[in-house]
């Protein structure tokens, strides 16, 4: 399964749980969570099961300061930046997301095998928003092929997976 999205919401970062004196923890992310969420539509029905790889693109909204001012308003500045390199950890807006995806869209988020993320701005001046896809890694060993080769009088056989090749 595939489940590919750009969402409409600005990049956040996860928030670190809270403790109280009483021993209770609370989620400060939990309102963000569920508005990003809310903002999803057509997750499936029946959850990621399986090894799932995923690609994680954040586009953040440029500052006004990387603009010029008066009627140049809507060119970049020469010395703004071409990279996102602000405040925000990539690994924690990452985490936002893998979190508030857990038990909606796979069972957890411990499956999450491969993972290849990227911040930007975005071109568009009036928000942010992150693209998202999670691709479930299914190995069908029926669809493998098997070759039998002989070379001088030694006869191997070749399982071909995903066009990578064991002997046997």
């Amino acid at each position: 399964m595939i489940f590919e999205k750009k969402v409409d919401f600005k990049p956040t970062s996860l928030k670190r749980h809270r403790h109280c004196r009483n021993g209770h923890s609370y989620d400060p992310s939990s309102k963000d969570k569920k508005e990003f969420i809310s903002k999803i539509d057509n997750l499936p029905t029946i959850l990621m099961s399986k090894a799932i790889n995923t690609t994680l693109h954040f586009f953040e909204q440029r500052p006004k300061s990387h603009y010029r001012s008066g009627k140049y308003n809507h060119i970049l500045k020469e010395k703004s930046p071409k990279y996102n390199t602000s405040k925000r950890d990539i690994d924690n807006m990452c985490k936002f997301v893998l979190d508030a995806l857990n038990k909606k869209l796979y069972i957890d988020d411990s499956q999450i095998i491969s993972m290849n993320c990227k911040k930007s701005y975005t071109e568009n001046r009036k928000s942010g928003y992150i693209y998202m896809k999670f691709e479930e890694i299914v190995e069908n060993i029926e669809e493998n092929k098997v070759e039998n080769i002989k070379v001088e009088n030694i006869e191997v056989n070749l399982v071909i997976i995903d066009s990578s090749i064991t002997c046997n």
